[in-house]
Protein backbone atom coordinates (compact mmCIF):
# COMPACT_ATOMS: atom_id res chain seq x y z
CA UNK A 1 0.00 0.00 0.00
CA UNK A 2 3.35 2.10 0.29
CA UNK A 3 2.90 5.00 -2.08
CA UNK A 4 3.79 7.47 -4.66
CA UNK A 5 -2.66 26.41 -27.38
CA UNK A 6 -3.07 22.70 -29.27
CA UNK A 7 -2.64 23.03 -32.77
CA UNK A 8 -5.61 20.54 -34.12
CA UNK A 9 -7.91 19.26 -32.14
CA UNK A 10 -10.90 17.51 -33.84
CA UNK A 11 -13.93 17.44 -31.95
CA UNK A 12 -16.53 15.08 -32.61
CA UNK A 13 -20.33 16.14 -31.37
CA UNK A 14 -23.77 14.51 -31.74
CA UNK A 15 -24.78 13.06 -28.39
CA UNK A 16 -26.65 10.11 -28.47
CA UNK A 17 -29.09 9.07 -25.09
CA UNK A 18 -28.62 6.43 -23.05
CA UNK A 19 -30.21 4.25 -21.32
CA UNK A 20 -30.55 4.73 -17.09
CA UNK A 21 -28.10 1.72 -16.69
CA UNK A 22 -25.33 3.43 -18.15
CA UNK A 23 -23.51 6.96 -16.63
CA UNK A 24 -22.26 9.25 -19.07
CA UNK A 25 -19.61 11.55 -18.34
CA UNK A 26 -19.56 14.38 -20.67
CA UNK A 27 -21.95 12.37 -23.59
CA UNK A 28 -20.04 10.60 -25.88
CA UNK A 29 -20.30 12.53 -29.19
CA UNK A 30 -21.02 9.53 -32.27
CA UNK A 31 -21.41 5.73 -31.91
CA UNK A 32 -20.29 5.59 -34.81
CA UNK A 33 -16.47 6.58 -33.71
CA UNK A 34 -16.25 5.54 -30.21
CA UNK A 35 -14.23 2.64 -28.99
CA UNK A 36 -15.14 0.41 -25.81
CA UNK A 37 -11.72 0.26 -23.83
CA UNK A 38 -11.38 -1.52 -20.57
CA UNK A 39 -9.16 0.15 -18.05
CA UNK A 40 -7.42 -1.58 -15.46
CA UNK A 41 -6.04 -0.60 -12.27
CA UNK A 42 -3.90 -3.01 -10.48
CA UNK A 43 -1.01 -2.55 -7.88
CA UNK A 44 1.08 -6.00 -8.03
CA UNK A 45 2.86 -5.35 -5.23
CA UNK A 46 6.55 -4.69 -4.97
CA UNK A 47 6.92 -5.51 -8.24
CA UNK A 48 4.53 -8.61 -8.44
CA UNK A 49 6.94 -11.14 -7.18
CA UNK A 50 5.68 -11.99 -3.66
CA UNK A 51 3.78 -14.44 -4.48
CA UNK A 52 3.79 -15.32 -8.16
CA UNK A 53 4.73 -13.35 -10.93
CA UNK A 54 2.89 -15.25 -13.58
CA UNK A 55 -0.58 -14.74 -11.72
CA UNK A 56 -0.20 -11.18 -11.69
CA UNK A 57 0.31 -11.56 -15.90
CA UNK A 58 -2.81 -13.86 -15.61
CA UNK A 59 -4.88 -11.56 -13.46
CA UNK A 60 -4.43 -8.95 -16.44
CA UNK A 61 -5.41 -11.46 -19.02
CA UNK A 62 -8.13 -12.58 -16.92
CA UNK A 63 -9.63 -9.46 -16.81
CA UNK A 64 -9.32 -8.94 -20.63
CA UNK A 65 -7.78 -5.59 -20.02
CA UNK A 66 -6.89 -3.22 -22.70
CA UNK A 67 -4.96 -0.52 -21.15
CA UNK A 68 -3.39 -0.95 -17.27
CA UNK A 69 -2.02 1.25 -14.75
CA UNK A 70 0.52 -0.56 -12.39
CA UNK A 71 1.16 0.39 -9.24
CA UNK A 72 4.77 -0.56 -7.04
CA UNK A 73 5.68 -2.27 -10.23
CA UNK A 74 9.24 -2.50 -8.81
CA UNK A 75 11.06 -2.04 -11.71
CA UNK A 76 8.92 -4.65 -13.60
CA UNK A 77 6.89 -2.77 -15.36
CA UNK A 78 8.08 -3.11 -19.36
CA UNK A 79 8.82 -7.26 -18.14
CA UNK A 80 5.01 -7.27 -17.88
CA UNK A 81 4.35 -5.35 -21.33
CA UNK A 82 6.97 -8.04 -22.62
CA UNK A 83 5.27 -11.00 -21.32
CA UNK A 84 1.59 -9.43 -22.61
CA UNK A 85 3.15 -8.64 -26.01
CA UNK A 86 1.69 -4.60 -25.46
CA UNK A 87 3.23 -0.90 -25.48
CA UNK A 88 5.00 -0.15 -22.71
CA UNK A 89 5.56 3.16 -21.01
CA UNK A 90 7.80 2.60 -17.93
CA UNK A 91 7.69 6.85 -16.89
CA UNK A 92 4.11 5.65 -16.24
CA UNK A 93 3.73 2.75 -15.20
CA UNK A 94 1.19 1.89 -18.35
CA UNK A 95 1.18 -0.93 -20.31
CA UNK A 96 -1.43 -1.52 -23.11
CA UNK A 97 -2.53 -2.99 -25.96
CA UNK A 98 -2.53 0.00 -28.15
CA UNK A 99 0.22 2.13 -29.05
CA UNK A 100 1.52 4.89 -26.30
CA UNK A 101 2.63 7.98 -27.47
CA UNK A 102 4.24 10.41 -24.58
CA UNK A 103 3.91 13.87 -25.81
CA UNK A 104 6.48 16.29 -24.14
CA UNK A 105 3.08 18.64 -23.16
CA UNK A 106 2.40 15.74 -21.06
CA UNK A 107 5.45 15.90 -18.44
CA UNK A 108 4.65 12.80 -16.82
CA UNK A 109 1.38 13.70 -15.95
CA UNK A 110 -0.52 11.73 -19.51
CA UNK A 111 0.47 10.40 -22.23
CA UNK A 112 -2.30 9.32 -25.42
CA UNK A 113 -2.88 5.72 -26.14
CA UNK A 114 -3.90 5.84 -30.06
CA UNK A 115 -6.86 3.88 -30.64
CA UNK A 116 -7.02 4.52 -34.18
CA UNK A 117 -4.38 6.29 -36.13
CA UNK A 118 -3.98 9.98 -35.43
CA UNK A 119 -6.93 9.07 -32.78
CA UNK A 120 -5.94 9.23 -28.94
CA UNK A 121 -7.17 8.94 -25.55
CA UNK A 122 -5.41 10.45 -22.72
CA UNK A 123 -4.51 8.12 -19.54
CA UNK A 124 -2.68 9.00 -16.14
CA UNK A 125 -1.84 6.59 -13.22
CA UNK A 126 -0.62 7.93 -9.93
CA UNK A 127 0.57 6.47 -6.75
CA UNK A 128 -0.25 7.96 -3.74
CA UNK A 129 1.24 8.40 -0.46
CA UNK A 130 0.42 6.07 2.42
CA UNK A 131 1.15 7.34 5.61
CA UNK A 132 -0.37 7.73 7.87
CA UNK A 133 -3.54 6.24 6.36
CA UNK A 134 -6.90 7.81 7.37
CA UNK A 135 -9.14 4.57 7.99
CA UNK A 136 -6.57 3.69 10.81
CA UNK A 137 -6.88 7.44 12.06
CA UNK A 138 -10.57 6.68 12.45
CA UNK A 139 -9.72 3.22 13.90
CA UNK A 140 -7.79 4.72 16.56
CA UNK A 141 -9.93 7.06 18.05
CA UNK A 142 -8.64 10.71 15.77
CA UNK A 143 -11.72 13.24 15.28
CA UNK A 144 -12.91 13.87 11.90
CA UNK A 145 -11.03 16.94 11.79
CA UNK A 146 -7.72 15.48 11.99
CA UNK A 147 -8.21 12.76 9.27
CA UNK A 148 -8.97 15.94 7.25
CA UNK A 149 -5.57 17.49 8.02
CA UNK A 150 -3.98 14.50 7.32
CA UNK A 151 -4.97 14.17 4.14
CA UNK A 152 -4.53 17.68 3.04
CA UNK A 153 -0.96 17.18 4.51
CA UNK A 154 -0.38 13.93 2.72
CA UNK A 155 -2.20 13.04 -0.40
CA UNK A 156 -3.64 16.52 -1.52
CA UNK A 157 -0.68 17.55 -2.53
CA UNK A 158 0.87 14.35 -4.56
CA UNK A 159 -2.76 15.02 -5.92
CA UNK A 160 -2.51 18.67 -7.48
CA UNK A 161 -0.39 18.01 -10.38
CA UNK A 162 -2.85 15.76 -12.03
CA UNK A 163 -5.37 19.04 -11.03
CA UNK A 164 -3.59 21.22 -12.18
CA UNK A 165 -2.97 19.48 -15.80
CA UNK A 166 -5.63 17.05 -16.61
CA UNK A 167 -8.63 19.07 -16.49
CA UNK A 168 -7.09 21.22 -19.50
CA UNK A 169 -6.74 17.95 -21.34
CA UNK A 170 -10.22 17.12 -20.60
CA UNK A 171 -11.45 20.74 -21.92
CA UNK A 172 -9.57 20.45 -25.33
CA UNK A 173 -11.59 17.77 -26.29
CA UNK A 174 -9.64 14.42 -24.97
CA UNK A 175 -11.18 11.49 -23.05
CA UNK A 176 -9.14 11.11 -19.72
CA UNK A 177 -8.71 7.67 -17.69
CA UNK A 178 -6.93 8.09 -14.63
CA UNK A 179 -5.93 5.03 -12.86
CA UNK A 180 -4.20 4.35 -9.63
CA UNK A 181 -3.94 3.36 -5.70
CA UNK A 182 -4.92 6.70 -4.60
CA UNK A 183 -4.80 5.22 -0.71
CA UNK A 184 -7.70 6.89 0.07
CA UNK A 185 -11.18 5.84 0.73
CA UNK A 186 -13.89 7.62 -0.79
CA UNK A 187 -16.49 10.21 0.11
CA UNK A 188 -19.00 8.27 -1.86
CA UNK A 189 -18.27 5.32 0.31
CA UNK A 190 -17.77 6.76 3.83
CA UNK A 191 -21.39 8.13 4.33
CA UNK A 192 -24.14 8.30 6.86
CA UNK A 193 -26.04 5.41 5.22
CA UNK A 194 -22.72 3.57 5.69
CA UNK A 195 -22.00 4.38 9.37
CA UNK A 196 -22.59 0.49 10.74
CA UNK A 197 -22.74 -1.19 7.55
CA UNK A 198 -18.94 -1.58 7.80
CA UNK A 199 -17.56 -1.53 11.27
CA UNK A 200 -14.52 0.57 10.70
CA UNK A 201 -16.75 3.68 9.26
CA UNK A 202 -17.61 5.38 12.64
CA UNK A 203 -18.40 8.45 10.81
CA UNK A 204 -18.82 10.11 7.41
CA UNK A 205 -16.08 11.30 5.91
CA UNK A 206 -15.72 13.76 2.85
CA UNK A 207 -12.37 12.61 1.81
CA UNK A 208 -10.55 15.36 -0.40
CA UNK A 209 -8.82 13.57 -2.77
CA UNK A 210 -12.13 12.12 -4.28
CA UNK A 211 -14.61 15.10 -3.60
CA UNK A 212 -11.38 16.99 -5.65
CA UNK A 213 -11.46 14.75 -8.79
CA UNK A 214 -15.27 14.92 -8.57
CA UNK A 215 -15.55 18.83 -8.81
CA UNK A 216 -12.39 18.46 -11.39
CA UNK A 217 -15.06 16.46 -13.53
CA UNK A 218 -13.71 13.03 -12.40
CA UNK A 219 -16.46 9.69 -12.58
CA UNK A 220 -15.31 7.23 -10.33
CA UNK A 221 -16.44 4.53 -12.75
CA UNK A 222 -16.89 1.51 -10.18
CA UNK A 223 -18.96 3.88 -7.77
CA UNK A 224 -21.37 4.90 -10.76
CA UNK A 225 -21.62 1.25 -11.89
CA UNK A 226 -22.53 0.59 -8.58
CA UNK A 227 -23.99 3.58 -6.95
CA UNK A 228 -24.97 2.18 -3.73
CA UNK A 229 -22.40 1.32 -1.27
CA UNK A 230 -24.07 -0.46 1.19
CA UNK A 231 -25.16 -3.25 -1.33
CA UNK A 232 -21.50 -3.45 -3.08
CA UNK A 233 -18.74 -1.88 -1.64
CA UNK A 234 -15.96 -3.58 -3.86
CA UNK A 235 -13.16 -3.65 -1.47
CA UNK A 236 -9.69 -3.24 -2.74
CA UNK A 237 -7.13 -2.65 -0.11
CA UNK A 238 -6.70 -5.35 1.54
CA UNK A 239 -7.74 -9.36 0.73
CA UNK A 240 -4.50 -10.69 2.68
CA UNK A 241 -0.87 -10.04 2.45
CA UNK A 242 -1.14 -12.60 0.66
CA UNK A 243 -4.92 -14.03 1.42
CA UNK A 244 -6.23 -15.29 3.82
CA UNK A 245 -3.99 -13.92 5.69
CA UNK A 246 -4.26 -10.39 7.80
CA UNK A 247 -2.98 -8.48 10.26
CA UNK A 248 -5.12 -8.19 13.56
CA UNK A 249 -7.90 -5.27 13.79
CA UNK A 250 -7.09 -4.66 9.76
CA UNK A 251 -8.95 -2.04 8.27
CA UNK A 252 -10.03 -3.27 4.66
CA UNK A 253 -11.64 -0.65 2.31
CA UNK A 254 -11.90 0.65 -1.23
CA UNK A 255 -8.83 2.83 -2.44
CA UNK A 256 -7.71 1.64 -6.24
CA UNK A 257 -9.81 3.56 -8.61
CA UNK A 258 -10.60 4.05 -12.24
CA UNK A 259 -11.53 7.66 -13.10
CA UNK A 260 -12.87 8.93 -16.33
CA UNK A 261 -13.54 12.48 -17.42
CA UNK A 262 -14.50 13.99 -21.29
CA UNK A 263 -16.33 12.01 -23.68
CA UNK A 264 -16.94 9.22 -21.85
CA UNK A 265 -19.71 6.22 -21.07
CA UNK A 266 -19.11 3.94 -17.92
CA UNK A 267 -20.29 0.59 -19.04
CA UNK A 268 -19.60 -1.79 -16.46
CA UNK A 269 -16.60 -2.17 -13.91
CA UNK A 270 -14.90 -5.23 -12.56
CA UNK A 271 -13.30 -6.08 -9.19
CA UNK A 272 -10.35 -8.29 -9.89
CA UNK A 273 -9.08 -10.84 -6.65
CA UNK A 274 -9.23 -13.71 -4.87
CA UNK A 275 -11.25 -16.82 -5.22
CA UNK A 276 -14.33 -16.54 -3.02
CA UNK A 277 -13.68 -12.75 -2.15
CA UNK A 278 -16.58 -10.72 -1.37
CA UNK A 279 -17.58 -8.48 -4.53
CA UNK A 280 -14.98 -10.50 -6.73
CA UNK A 281 -16.23 -10.44 -10.00
CA UNK A 282 -12.65 -12.15 -11.85
CA UNK A 283 -10.93 -14.47 -9.78
CA UNK A 284 -7.18 -15.84 -9.81
CA UNK A 285 -6.12 -18.38 -7.63
CA UNK A 286 -3.46 -17.94 -5.98
CA UNK A 287 -3.91 -14.02 -5.78
CA UNK A 288 -0.78 -12.32 -6.42
CA UNK A 289 -0.97 -9.28 -4.96
CA UNK A 290 -2.07 -7.30 -1.57
CA UNK A 291 -4.65 -5.32 -3.65
CA UNK A 292 -7.42 -6.37 -5.65
CA UNK A 293 -7.69 -4.85 -9.30
CA UNK A 294 -9.95 -2.81 -10.58
CA UNK A 295 -11.05 -2.87 -14.68
CA UNK A 296 -14.12 -0.83 -16.26
CA UNK A 297 -15.25 -1.11 -19.55
CA UNK A 298 -15.90 2.25 -20.48
CA UNK A 299 -17.12 3.65 -24.29
CA UNK A 300 -15.03 6.44 -25.24
CA UNK A 301 -14.71 9.35 -28.58
CA UNK A 302 -10.93 9.29 -29.38
CA UNK A 303 -9.79 12.82 -30.56
CA UNK A 304 -6.94 14.05 -32.82
CA UNK A 305 -4.39 14.78 -31.12
CA UNK A 306 -1.95 18.73 -31.22
CA UNK A 307 1.17 18.67 -33.03
CA UNK A 308 3.80 17.10 -31.47
CA UNK A 309 7.12 15.01 -32.14
CA UNK A 310 7.32 12.60 -28.71
CA UNK A 311 10.54 9.91 -28.63
CA UNK A 312 9.16 6.20 -27.93
CA UNK A 313 11.77 5.59 -25.19
CA UNK A 314 13.55 8.20 -23.24
CA UNK A 315 16.69 6.55 -22.67
CA UNK A 316 18.26 4.39 -25.07
CA UNK A 317 22.52 3.08 -25.78
CA UNK A 318 24.55 3.68 -28.42
CA UNK A 319 23.27 1.72 -31.49
CA UNK A 320 19.89 1.37 -30.55
CA UNK A 321 17.37 3.09 -33.30
CA UNK A 322 15.70 6.10 -31.93
CA UNK A 323 12.06 6.01 -32.72
CA UNK A 324 10.06 9.22 -33.63
CA UNK A 325 6.17 9.64 -33.21
CA UNK A 326 5.21 12.70 -34.83
CA UNK A 327 1.72 14.23 -35.91
CA UNK A 328 3.15 16.99 -38.48
CA UNK A 329 0.95 20.26 -39.27
CA UNK A 330 1.21 19.51 -43.33
CA UNK A 331 2.82 15.76 -43.42
CA UNK A 332 4.58 17.06 -46.00
CA UNK A 333 8.54 16.77 -47.03
CA UNK A 334 8.79 20.30 -45.85
CA UNK A 335 8.07 19.54 -42.41
CA UNK A 336 10.90 17.90 -40.61
CA UNK A 337 12.02 16.18 -37.46
CA UNK A 338 15.41 16.42 -36.17
CA UNK A 339 17.67 15.73 -34.02
CA UNK A 340 19.80 18.18 -32.14
CA UNK A 341 21.68 18.21 -28.65
CA UNK A 342 19.40 18.98 -25.68
CA UNK A 343 19.25 22.61 -25.82
CA UNK A 344 20.09 23.09 -29.02
CA UNK A 345 18.88 25.17 -32.15
CA UNK A 346 17.64 23.43 -34.98
CA UNK A 347 19.25 26.32 -37.14
CA UNK A 348 22.60 25.97 -36.05
CA UNK A 349 22.74 22.22 -34.51
CA UNK A 350 21.29 19.77 -36.17
CA UNK A 351 22.85 15.95 -36.50
CA UNK A 352 20.40 14.27 -38.14
CA UNK A 353 16.98 15.05 -39.92
CA UNK A 354 13.68 13.10 -41.76
CA UNK A 355 11.14 14.45 -43.30
CA UNK A 356 7.56 12.82 -42.70
CA UNK A 357 7.72 8.74 -43.11
CA UNK A 358 5.86 8.50 -46.47
CA UNK A 359 4.54 11.92 -46.43
CA UNK A 360 2.26 12.04 -44.02
CA UNK A 361 0.47 13.45 -40.86
CA UNK A 362 0.74 10.62 -38.40
CA UNK A 363 3.32 8.19 -38.48
CA UNK A 364 7.03 7.75 -36.74
CA UNK A 365 10.71 8.33 -37.95
CA UNK A 366 13.75 6.12 -37.07
CA UNK A 367 16.96 7.32 -37.02
CA UNK A 368 20.61 5.77 -35.66
CA UNK A 369 22.08 6.46 -32.52
CA UNK A 370 25.60 4.88 -34.04
CA UNK A 371 27.39 8.38 -34.27
CA UNK A 372 25.83 10.00 -30.94
CA UNK A 373 27.71 10.58 -27.95
CA UNK A 374 26.62 9.87 -24.87
CA UNK A 375 24.73 12.65 -23.13
CA UNK A 376 21.24 14.04 -23.46
CA UNK A 377 19.39 15.03 -26.73
CA UNK A 378 15.95 16.21 -28.03
CA UNK A 379 13.64 15.39 -31.19
CA UNK A 380 12.59 18.37 -32.82
CA UNK A 381 9.00 18.88 -35.26
CA UNK A 382 9.51 22.11 -37.31
CA UNK A 383 7.56 22.75 -40.47
CA UNK A 384 8.67 24.50 -43.85
CA UNK A 385 9.48 28.01 -42.30
CA UNK A 386 11.95 26.52 -40.10
CA UNK A 387 9.63 27.01 -36.78
CA UNK A 388 9.56 24.60 -33.91
CA UNK A 389 6.09 22.83 -33.20
CA UNK A 390 7.63 20.38 -30.54
CA UNK A 391 10.12 19.15 -28.94
CA UNK A 392 10.89 15.94 -27.08
CA UNK A 393 14.13 14.84 -24.88
CA UNK A 394 15.68 11.67 -24.44
CA UNK A 395 19.08 10.48 -23.51
CA UNK A 396 21.90 8.23 -24.74
CA UNK A 397 23.99 6.64 -22.40
CA UNK A 398 26.60 3.61 -23.53
CA UNK A 399 25.53 0.24 -23.36
CA UNK A 400 25.65 -1.32 -20.05
CA UNK A 401 25.81 2.21 -18.59
CA UNK A 402 26.30 1.52 -14.49
CA UNK A 403 23.97 4.42 -12.75
CA UNK A 404 26.62 7.11 -10.27
CA UNK A 405 25.61 9.55 -7.96
CA UNK A 406 27.53 12.15 -5.94
CA UNK A 407 27.23 15.21 -3.94
CA UNK A 408 28.69 18.06 -5.40
CA UNK A 409 30.29 18.55 -2.03
CA UNK A 410 31.70 15.56 -0.33
CA UNK A 411 31.92 18.07 2.88
CA UNK A 412 28.79 20.08 4.05
CA UNK A 413 28.34 22.53 6.60
CA UNK A 414 25.33 21.63 8.89
CA UNK A 415 23.15 24.78 7.73
CA UNK A 416 23.46 24.20 3.97
CA UNK A 417 21.40 22.52 1.06
CA UNK A 418 23.12 18.99 0.33
CA UNK A 419 22.58 19.08 -3.63
CA UNK A 420 22.95 15.38 -5.05
CA UNK A 421 23.53 14.50 -9.07
CA UNK A 422 22.76 11.23 -10.54
CA UNK A 423 23.66 10.02 -14.48
CA UNK A 424 22.79 6.67 -16.04
CA UNK A 425 19.39 6.29 -13.92
CA UNK A 426 16.64 4.07 -15.75
CA UNK A 427 14.17 6.75 -16.12
CA UNK A 428 12.04 4.77 -14.31
CA UNK A 429 8.67 6.68 -13.18
CA UNK A 430 9.79 6.48 -8.98
CA UNK A 431 12.96 6.51 -9.03
CA UNK A 432 13.94 7.88 -6.17
CA UNK A 433 17.32 9.89 -3.91
CA UNK A 434 17.25 8.90 -0.23
CA UNK A 435 20.05 10.05 2.49
CA UNK A 436 21.08 7.41 4.74
CA UNK A 437 23.16 7.14 7.79
CA UNK A 438 26.58 5.81 6.57
CA UNK A 439 26.68 2.17 6.23
CA UNK A 440 22.93 2.10 7.06
CA UNK A 441 22.09 -1.64 5.80
CA UNK A 442 18.27 -1.35 6.75
CA UNK A 443 16.49 -0.05 3.33
CA UNK A 444 13.88 1.15 5.08
CA UNK A 445 15.66 3.47 7.44
CA UNK A 446 16.52 6.36 5.36
CA UNK A 447 16.20 9.57 6.40
CA UNK A 448 15.02 11.78 3.64
CA UNK A 449 14.54 11.38 0.01
CA UNK A 450 13.26 13.20 -3.54
CA UNK A 451 12.36 11.73 -6.84
CA UNK A 452 14.11 12.07 -9.58
CA UNK A 453 11.33 13.60 -11.76
CA UNK A 454 11.93 10.98 -14.47
CA UNK A 455 15.71 12.11 -15.46
CA UNK A 456 18.02 9.80 -16.21
CA UNK A 457 20.85 12.26 -15.39
CA UNK A 458 19.95 15.15 -13.00
CA UNK A 459 20.18 16.84 -9.77
CA UNK A 460 17.73 17.63 -6.97
CA UNK A 461 18.37 19.78 -3.47
CA UNK A 462 18.05 18.67 -0.19
CA UNK A 463 16.87 22.02 1.29
CA UNK A 464 16.37 22.44 5.37
CA UNK A 465 17.27 18.76 5.64
CA UNK A 466 17.83 19.32 9.34
CA UNK A 467 20.60 16.40 9.83
CA UNK A 468 23.21 16.67 12.13
CA UNK A 469 26.43 16.67 12.30
CA UNK A 470 28.29 13.18 10.79
CA UNK A 471 28.92 10.45 8.35
CA UNK A 472 26.51 9.71 5.73
CA UNK A 473 25.64 8.17 2.31
CA UNK A 474 22.97 9.17 -0.52
CA UNK A 475 21.61 6.18 -2.93
CA UNK A 476 19.91 6.18 -6.18
CA UNK A 477 16.76 3.94 -5.60
CA UNK A 478 14.86 2.11 -8.34
CA UNK A 479 11.20 2.57 -8.92
CA UNK A 480 9.52 3.40 -5.51
CA UNK A 481 11.28 0.43 -4.18
CA UNK A 482 14.24 -0.34 -2.17
CA UNK A 483 16.59 -1.44 -4.78
CA UNK A 484 20.10 0.43 -4.51
CA UNK A 485 21.22 1.39 -8.14
CA UNK A 486 24.22 3.58 -6.64
CA UNK A 487 25.68 4.73 -3.16
CA UNK A 488 28.25 7.97 -2.86
CA UNK A 489 29.46 8.81 0.73
CA UNK A 490 29.38 12.54 1.95
CA UNK A 491 29.90 14.33 5.57
CA UNK A 492 27.97 17.16 7.34
CA UNK A 493 30.84 18.82 9.61
CA UNK A 494 30.34 19.68 12.83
Amino acid sequence: MRRMMWAIILVLVAATLMTSSVFTSTQAQDDMTAVEVRVMTFNIWVGGELVDFGKAIEAIQLANADIVGLQEPGGNTRRIAEALGWHVSERMHIVSRFPLIDPPDGNGIYIYAQLRPGQVIAVSNTHLPSDPYGPYLVRDGEPLEAVLANEAETRMPALQPFLDVLPSVVEAGYPVLFTGDFNTPSHLDWTEAMVGVVDHILYPVAYPVTVALEEAGFIDTYRAAHPDPTQRIGMTWMPGYPVPRLRENEVVDRIDYVFAAGHVEVLDSQIVGEAGGQDVDIAVDPYPSDHRGVVSTVRVTPAEPPLFAAVKERVIEVGDEIVVRYHAPNGEATDRIVIVPAGGSVAEDALMSLPPMEVDLFGAVTFGSATLMPGEYAAVLINGEGDELSRSQFWVLVPDAVATIRTTQPSLAADAPIVVAWENAPDNRYDWVGIYPAGESDLYNYLAFLYTDQRSSGSVTFEDHGLPAGEYEVRLMRDDWYVVLASAAFTIAE
